[in-house]
């Protein structure tokens, strides 16, 4: 892909050696470097932005851990009862109606207070878990924008330090013709 662009300003011989650096020697690098930014934008669209898209999404709506608790709240009902009759007839025990009703109660209220932590505890985790998900891509884009911005900050440095060397090298080049011009003159004068 970027043979083309490279031949297309001018690298004609991408890849090739060019002044030693290994590197092509390309006629129009702003040109150039627009095109692979370009490119790299496209790449990412292509295979990322749908990707980021769904994780944003599931950042914002994401529920699983919610759902997950309150499935688990009337297994871990049933759970217990299950447990209290084992142990029942296990230790033969022969309780009174009245401290059946009260044991069925306190089952009941424990499961209850243990079904509504179940689903605080939940939502507090899947708020974390999806905060964190925003956080990290949150944090890879302005990783990617930071790296993005010092690099247009040394392409800029460059350009301008380029600029002001040929501005230099223009201003000693009139000088050193001036100065030569003012020699002949000179010289032609007291010949």
């Amino acid at each position: 892909m970027f043979e083309g662009i490279a031949a297309q300003y001018g690298g004609a011989g991408y890849g090739a050696s060019g002044g030693g650096t290994g590197l092509a020697n390309v006629a129009e690098p702003d040109k150039a470097f627009a095109e692979m930014t370009r490119a790299d934008y496209l790449d990412y669209v292509k295979d990322y932005r749908g990707f980021e898209e769904e994780l944003i999404d599931k950042a914002q709506s994401d529920t699983t851990l919610v759902d997950q608790a309150r499935e688990d709240i009337g297994a871990a009902g049933a759970l217990a009862s299950g447990v209290n009759q084992r142990n029942i007839s296990r230790y033969g025990a022969a309780l009174t109606p009245a401290q059946i009703q009260q044991q069925s109660r306190g089952l009941e209220r424990a499961s209850t207070l243990g079904g509504i932590q179940s689903m605080n505890d939940a939502r507090i985790a899947q708020k974390e878990q999806n905060t964190r998900l925003m956080s990290d891509l949150i944090n890879i884009g302005q990783g990617v924008n930071r790296s993005s911005l010092s690099q247009m900050g040394s392409a800029a440095a460059d350009a301008t330090a380029r600029e002001n060397q040929y501005t230099q090298a223009k201003a000693a080049s009139k000088a050193q013709t001036f100065s030569t011009i003012g020699s002949l003159a000179m010289l032609a004068f007291s010949i």
